[in-house]
Formats: C-alpha cells, structure tokens, sequence
C-alpha cells in the first residue's frame, strides 16, 4: 500500500528515464503520477533529422501516456502553472490542485521572446510541439510563387542544425533564401575549429547566407533590425537563441537563479525547499551552471533517481557528478553529421548514421519497453473490514464535501454538510420524476476528469429520454491506500463530478463511499420531463434517417490503453468524446421532435439499434462507409485489440444481414461498447436538416423503411 505520494511535472529526457527505472525499481511505499500537458513529448536530438525528412514524427516523441501505462505510473494531463510549496500543492490549469509529498520538475524551457516584436513575428524552436506546426505551415508555403527570405537567428548547435536540415527538406529546387543570423565572430563558439569548418562548408553547400556581427534589436513584419541600425529582409523568422525560464517558479516562493530558472543544489534539489526537485532545462545548477542541453537531462536522471529514493527513505542525497566532456554529434542537413569530444573530430556520412544508431537506441527504451510491468503485491498491509465498516472516514468526506461546486436547484437541500439519512427533492408538480442508475469500474487515474465523464455518461439515459436532469447522488469506492492519499484522490474526482453537474445545473444531492481493492464510481441521476413528452427507444417511422452524434471507439481504445497499446493521438480522440455532454444535442433536439432516441453506451452501436426495433415490423438499413470513428480506433481494432465485452456481443451479427462488401472491422466497431458515447435518433428527412444545422457534428448513418418476417431488422450496407 502505498503512503507517499510522488508527482513528476513534465516528460522531459531525465523524467522519461526516470520512469523507466521506476519501473524496473519502484520506490518503496511511494504513488508516483507524472502531469504532462501532452500525451507526446519530442525527443531533442532527433529534431533537425524529423525537420530534414530524415523521420517521421512518430519516430522522435515519446508517448508518455503508454510508458506511464507500462511502468505503472499514473497520467494526469494537464497544464502546471504554479506551485504552493508550504501546501505541497500543484495548480493545474481548469483542474483541481493536485498535492504531493515530493514533486520533480522537468518541463524544459521556453523560446526567449524578450526581443521587441519577436512575439509577433517570429516562433521559437521550443516548445518542439509548437515549433512542429509552424515548420508544417512552412512547408506549405515554401512552393507558393515568388523567392522568400528565411532567417534563424542564433549560430549554436540548435541553430546550425536547424536551418541546414531546413534547407536540406526544401531541396536544391525551392524559392526559399536561408540566413543565418549571430551576434559573434563565428558560428559554434566553443566547438573546435575543425567542427566550425565542417558547419561552416556545409552552410555553403545549401548556400545559406551567413550574418555574423548582427546583434538584433528588434523582429518585425519586414525582417530584423540590428543595433548598429543594419537591416535584414525576412519573410520569417524563427529563434534559435538561449531559451528562458516559464513565469511560475518566480511567483511561487521557489529559490530562482538570476536567469529565472529553478535554482538547484548538487543533488538536483531545490536551494530553498527540500522536497522539491528539478532537472533539464528547467533546473539551474547553481554550484556548477551547464548549457540548456539535453544531454545534460539524460546524465542527470540515475541521480535524480538515486536522490528521490534517498529522500523518501530519509538518507543523504548523493551529489550530481556530470562529464564536462562529452560526445557531441551534430547533423549537417543531409545523412551526414560531424562529431566530437574534447579535440578528437570526426565527420562523414558514417558519423550521421553513428548518430542515428544512439538516438534510436534511446528512443527504443522509451517507446517500445515491452509488456506492461509486472507491478508488486499491492494487498493492503492490515485487514479492511466489508461491509459498513468499508466506508470512508467521516473526517475525509467534511474536509471534500463543502468545496465542491455546486448547482443551486429548487426543492434541493443546498448544503451537502447538513444533508439528512436521505435527500429531499421537492419534484415540479405535473411533471413525471425520471431515474437512472449507471456506473463503472475506473479506467483511468486522471480521477478529475473520470469524474466528469461518469457524469457525462450516466446524464446521457436522461437525456435520451428527452428529460431535464434535477439531482444526482454518487457512490465512490475507492481503491485502498494510506488515508492521505484516498482524501487526494477522492478530493479531485469528486471535484470532476462537481463541475460535471454543474457545468449542467445539476444538483449534488448525497452519496455514498466505501473502499476496495479498484475503484469504481456510479451516479444515481434524477430528472423531470412533461407528462406524455417522454422520447422513447421505439417508435421510428418508415422513412425516418438514422443519427448519431459521436464517433465510436471508446471501448478498442481504453482496451487497448489498459495494456499500454493505445497511441496517444487515440487516448486524445477518446478523452475528448468522452469528455463532452450530449447536453447540447439534447438541447438542439428539444427544437424538433424525434420519432425515438437512445444513446449508444456498453451494447454497442448495432445492439443498441436492435432495441430500437423490437416493436413492430421496422427495418432500419445502416450504410457502414458513413459511421464515424475515433482516431485510432480501426488501426487497434485491426490488430486484433478488442473490449472484454465485445464477444458477449458477437451475437447481435445473428440479427444482422450484412453485405459481403462491408469489412469485418467496421462490423467490429459497430460492436464496440462504449463510454459516454453519443445519441442514436430516428428523424424525419426535414427535422434531420433542422438538427444537422444546430448540430453540424452529428451524421446520417442509415434510415428506417418497413421490413418483413422473413429479413433481419438490421441491414448492414457498404
């Protein structure tokens, strides 16, 4: 059982390879979740050969989600942008804070755009993300009619890589002119000068216009100014200069460096507060200050490791011992690059593919580690009694209850804290009380946003059913840990349910807890609808077209999520339908009026369909060309992954006639179960229009005509 818990901000190199080891080697006792403000996070040194063509972009990022999901680490996406380090709390953008015992930073930097104008008209190198899609916008404008004028200010490594693989992925036949701008004598200071040869030649090679002695002033829509009032015409411009520190670390109580950036001891702990720690770009190293280089973050890692597991255990921490003297590869645009340590030099087309061979080692580590580790025995240490004596702590449900945000309904006891053995609901009288029951076991530690996507889903019976939600009570069983750690957890998922509800002026009328050996969460929804206004699952007519306001694929996707398969671009697709309310196509069909209604959850799209022709001698035709799909989830469904589910579901084909030109995997999809999934409607042809409009979204995946006893109610087509 765990007792402490361990908060990684950032997927930086060193938190990468940290992860790694976690996994090899757990911390004892200790809960570690890693915050990252993306699933993906680029790996530096591979930059200038995805820039050059020379990869793709799966090639250089680590998806940090499957590699938490391998090494048994928790993933909360989300944006850190501060710290209350007396509270030992994170605030996260839109998110409850998240506390923690220990945390380590290793969020890199950011472009230094302190120039005047360089906010306007110009982009940095960093964030990489950031920088990829302005190099795509590039691209696409590089063929378009007259010569442009491209400058990169700034003649280190970065810099020098950076425009000479620019030049190399436009090729010899573009109407693009490179400049390369710096404020010294010479390219690479620092480098020896048979490393500043070799740049310097290939720069001629792509004949790359070299400004040397330009110290720039200012950035604006026409180019560069410089101090000695020199002007430069640029038709864009990107920085390539020493990066800066991110604003929050200054205003929240951290011992900064002069430059901004954390400022760290020699066991890569913070100079003025002991539990926490930094790494990368973002930490300075006060005692012995090194260049922004990742190489540096990699070599820091086995320490950073070393000093946490010191640190939790209440032991010395060891001082970081970093080579001053390094390897140094540097790509020259093409396959080739140059290369050294210390005064040893090497250069050629065999040097790229040296470096190649190591940068692909690395990445191999991160992005393909193998089966999802084996975690410890994690049974609690003392016997957890069942029954009533499961229940979670008076002391832990006061100290969540009354910071949630709450609707204020009508006929609803507005204070969770004087709540009664049972909620009181006065209903609106001559309207009909709707209920609904629905729940899960958690598939993800993002608990905020799980609770709000347990709202999402368990409001979506009501809205199928054409009724407005009033009330919801919750039942949370959450997984055994230290109490410390269960009052965390259930702090942020209920703040997920609490702004989930409210967000839909739904009002938390009470709950219930316990804890178990995984956690699970269920929501009891109230609702009010007129008598005789209840939109039922039957009742389409001949004619009617079929609708569906979601993609599918939840369920291939969190399966194979569950095993660290699913890509990141998926788990993005998924969270993002999961994560939004059928309110507003409930809302838009309120204005219309459909023939029947159902959402599409744990029975599939075709299963779900089936119940909507139960009554009757109705036929509904689904053309499976149309039937939108999340990102990813053909590909998972392709290679075999599949919901537990989903065979319990093989069946429903047996009331299906399907054409032999509709592909197995689509019928696949169409069988997947799913989380918080959309709205199946049966519309007239005018009200399709009316509701295509308000929701343009939504899609016509078949209609309805009559059938016969002798055909099966489902009509699959191509």
């Amino acid at each position: 059982m765990s007792e402490r818990d361990l908060v990684l901000v950032g997927g930086g190199h060193a938190h990468a390879l940290l992860i790694r080891k976690l996994a090899m080697k757990p911390l004892a006792d200790v809960r570690v979740t890693l915050v990252s403000e993306s699933r993906l996070t680029p790996y530096s040194g591979m930059l200038p050969g995805l820039v050059a063509g020379h990869y793709q972009p799966d090639d250089v990022h680590i998806d940090l989600n499957r590699l938490c999901r391998w090494a048994g680490v928790r993933f909360v996406q989300g944006r850190v942008s501060g710290l209350d380090p007396d509270r030992k709390q994170l605030d996260i953008e839109h998110q409850p804070p998240l506390s923690y015992d220990k945390v380590s930073f290793d969020t890199g930097s950011t472009p230094n755009l302190a120039l005047p104008g360089a906010r306007q008209f110009a982009f940095g190198v960093k964030p990489v993300s950031h920088f990829h899609e302005q190099w795509q916008r590039l691209l696409a404008d590089a063929g378009a009619g007259a010569e442009r004028h491209w400058g990169v200010i700034g003649a280190g490594a970065g810099g020098v890589e950076l425009v000479l693989a620019m030049a190399h992925r436009l090729g010899p036949n573009h109407s693009v002119r490179f400049h390369l701008v710096y404020s010294g004598e010479q390219i690479l200071s620092g480098y020896p000068k048979a490393v500043v040869r070799a740049a310097e030649q290939a720069l001629d090679d792509y004949d790359i216009e070299r400004h040397p002695r330009f110290r720039v002033s200012s950035v604006t829509r026409a180019g560069l100014l410089a101090v000695d009032g020199n002007a430069l015409t640029l038709d864009k411009t990107i920085l390539c200069t020493q990066a800066s520190a991110p604003d929050w670390p200054a205003h929240s109580g951290l011992e900064t460096a002069n430059n901004g950036f954390i400022a760290v001891n020699r066991s890569l702990q913070s100079t003025s507060h002991p539990d926490v720690f930094a790494t990368g770009d973002v930490a300075e190293m006060v005692f012995d200050p090194r260049p922004k280089a990742g190489v540096y973050a990699v070599r820091q890692a086995p320490f950073l490791y070393d000093n946490l597991q010191r640190a939790f255990a209440g032991e010395p921490l060891k001082p970081v011992d970093l080579q001053r003297n390094f390897l140094s590869l540097l790509s020259l645009g093409g396959q080739k690059a140059v290369g050294n340590k210390g005064r040893f030099v090497v250069h050629g087309d065999w040097v790229w593919r040296w470096k190649n061979r190591i940068d692909r080692a690395f990445m191999d580590k991160l992005q393909s580690p193998g089966e999802p580790m084996a975690m410890g025995d994690d049974r609690p240490n003392k016997m957890h009694c069942a029954g009533c004596g499961s229940k979670l702590g008076p002391a832990l449900l006061q100290e969540t209850l009354p910071q949630l945000p709450r609707a204020d309904r009508p006929g609803l006891n507005p204070a969770l804290s004087q709540a009664e053995d049972a909620s009181l609901w006065q209903p609106t009288p001559g309207r009909l009380q709707v209920q609904s029951l629905d729940g899960f076991r958690a598939f993800s530690d993002d608990l905020y946003r799980l609770g709000q996507v347990s709202v999402h889903h368990a409001l979506s019976d009501l809205y199928a059913m054409g009724a407005d939600p009033v009330s919801a009570q919750v039942w949370v069983n959450l997984a055994f840990n230290h109490p410390r750690l269960q009052q965390r957890d259930f702090a942020r998922l209920m703040a997920g349910v609490g702004r989930a509800l409210h967000d839909q002026n739904v009002g938390l009328a009470g709950g219930h807890s316990t804890e178990g050996r995984e956690t699970h969460l269920a929501i009891v929804a109230n609702g009010e609808l007129e008598p005789g206004k209840a939109w039922k699952k039957t009742g389409a007519q001949p004619g009617d077209v079929l609708v569906l306001t979601k993609p599918l694929g939840t369920g291939v996707i969190l399966a194979a999520d569950m095993a660290a398969q699913a890509p990141a671009e998926a788990m993005d697709a998924a969270w993002e339908s999961m994560l939004t309310s059928n309110r507003e196509a409930f809302e838009a069909l309120k204005t219309i009026e459909p023939h029947a209604v159902t959402d599409v959850t744990g029975f599939g799209l075709i299963g779900h369909l089936l119940e909507m022709l139960v009554e009757g001698d109705l036929r509904a035709t689904l053309n499976a060309a149309a039937v939108p799909a999340l990102t990813g989830a053909m590909k998972l469904l392709e290679r075999g992954w599949q919901s537990s589910l989903a065979p319990q579901l093989e069946p429903y084909r047996l009331n299906c006639d399907i054409e032999a030109s509709v592909d197995d995997t689509m019928t696949r999809l169409m069988l997947d179960p799913q989380t918080s999934g959309g709205l199946l409607v049966a519309l007239s042809e005018p009200d399709w229009s009316d509701f295509k409009r308000q929701q343009p979204d939504s899609i016509k995946i078949g209609h309805f005509q009559v059938g016969s006893a002798s055909e099966n109610p489902v009509h699959i087509i191509d």
